[in-house]
C-alpha cells in the first residue's frame, strides 16, 4: 500500500532520479542523555496515501497533535520542506518553539522603524535582507560537536521577520562549514521563533534533528521494516508501530540499564565500549529464542493472554 512514483532528493550517483516507493512521516522524540549526546526515539510513523487530500503536511500535523497533551514546553525541529505556513502558523497559536531549516532565497525583513502614530495598521516589515546586507553582518567562527564529529562552522544571525509567516519575528542564523578543501560551505538558513537564543545554540538545538536519519537507516536494516509485507495499509501501519516500539524500549533500556548489562557473556572483545540498543537487541534474542508467543494467542477474543498456558520461566518476574 502507499507505493507510488517519487522523486528522489538525494542525488547520489548511479542512482535513479525517480523511485517507485513508499512516503512515511515520522514523529520522534529528541532526548538528551550522558557525555552530552542526543538519543532520536520513535514515536508513530504514519503512511501516506498515494492519492486524496491527506498529503504530509496534514499527516504531520495529526501526529503532533496526537501527543500536544502529553508533551509540555515542546520543541518541534523540521527541515525545510515541513517548514511551511499552514504548519507552522497554528502550532505557533498553541505555543509550540519552532527550529527548521528553509531556503537560502526566502524572504527576510528587517523589524520596522519606529513611526509616529498614523491612521491606519501599523507596518509589518521594514528593509528586507539581501547578499549584500547579509555580508555586513558580524560572523562568528566557532568549532561545535555537530552531527557527530568537531567542525569549524561560521554563523551570522539576526533578528528578522518572516514574509511566509505574516510577519513573525525569528531569529534567524546563517551557518556555514569549513570544508575538507578548507573552504566555506554554501550558508544553510535556520529560523528559530525563540528569538531569545544564540545562533550558537539555534544550530546545537537544529543539529540534533539529524538523529532522525540514522533512525531511518536502523528501522529499515536491522529493525524489519524492509521485510513488512502487510497488504493493507492499517495492518502495516500497526507492524510500523510494533517495530517502532520494540526500537524505541531497547534505546531506553540501554540508556537506563547499561551499568548492569551482562557485557562479557553478550560480546567480550568489547569490554569498555559504550553500551548501544543493538547490544541489548542481541541478548533479548539469545534469552528469548524458541519462546512460544503462539501459545498465547486466544483466536476466540483476537487477544495475546499472559502469561503463556506452559508458564515458561523467561517470563516470570
Amino acid at each position: 500500500p502507499g507505493i507510488s512514483v517519487k522523486h528522489d532528493h538525494s542525488h547520489k550517483a548511479n542512482r535513479p532520479t525517480f523511485l517507485n516507493s513508499q512516503g512515511w512521516v515520522t514523529l520522534a522524540l529528541v532526548v538528551r542523555v550522558r557525555l552530552g549526546s542526543a538519543l532520536t526515539i520513535p514515536i508513530r510513523s504514519w503512511l501516506v496515501e498515494e492519492s486524496g487530500q491527506r498529503g504530509k503536511l496534514w499527516v504531520a500535523r495529526q501526529l503532533i497533535e496526537s501527543v500536544r497533551g502529553n508533551v509540555r514546553e515542546a520543541r518541534l525541529l523540521i527541515d525545510a520542506w515541513f517548514m511551511r505556513k499552514s504548519l507552522i502558523l497554528p502550532l505557533l497559536e498553541q505555543r509550540v518553539r519552532i527550529i527548521g531549516q528553509v531556503r537560502r532565497d526566502t524572504a527576510l525583513y528587517l523589524p520596522p522603524e519606529p513611526e509616529p502614530k498614523r491612521r491606519g495598521p501599523k507596518r509589518k516589515y521594514g528593509q528586507r535582507l539581501d547578499a549584500a546586507m547579509l555580508d555586513t553582518l558580524p560572523a562568528q567562527e566557532m568549532n561545535l560537536m555537530l552531527y557527530g564529529k568537531l567542525q569549524r562552522v561560521r554563523l551570522r544571525s539576526a533578528i528578522t521577520v518572516a514574509r511566509f509567516l505574516k510577519g513573525v519575528p525569528v531569529r534567524a542564523v546563517w551557518c556555514e562549514m569549513r570544508q575538507d578543501d578548507n573552504t566555506w560551505s554554501r550558508p544553510r538558513l535556520i529560523l528559530a521563533t525563540e528569538t531569545e537564543l544564540s545562533a550558537q545554540a539555534v544550530v546545537e538545538i537544529y543539529a540534533e534533528r539529524w538523529g532522525i536519519e540514522p533512525l531511518f537507516h536502523n528501522l529499515k536494516r536491522w529493525w524489519g521494516v524492509t521485510n513488512l509485507w502487510q497488504q493493507s495499509k492499517g495492518a502495516l501501519e500497526l507492524w510500523m508501530q510494533i517495530r517502532s516500539t520494540a526500537y524505541a524500549l531497547t534505546q531506553l533500556l540501554a540508556l537506563k540499564l547499561w551499568e548492569s548489562f551482562p557485557l562479557m557473556e553478550i560480546a567480550p572483545w568489547r569490554k569498555g565500549a559504550m553500551i548501544t540498543a543493538g547490544l541489548f537487541g542481541q541478548w533479548m534474542r539469545i534469552q528469548f529464542i524458541g519462546l512460544p508467543v503462539r501459545h498465547a494467542y486466544n483466536p476466540k477474543s483476537g487477544n495475546f493472554v499472559m502469561p503463556f498456558p506452559t508458564q515458561d520461566q523467561r517470563l516470570q518476574c
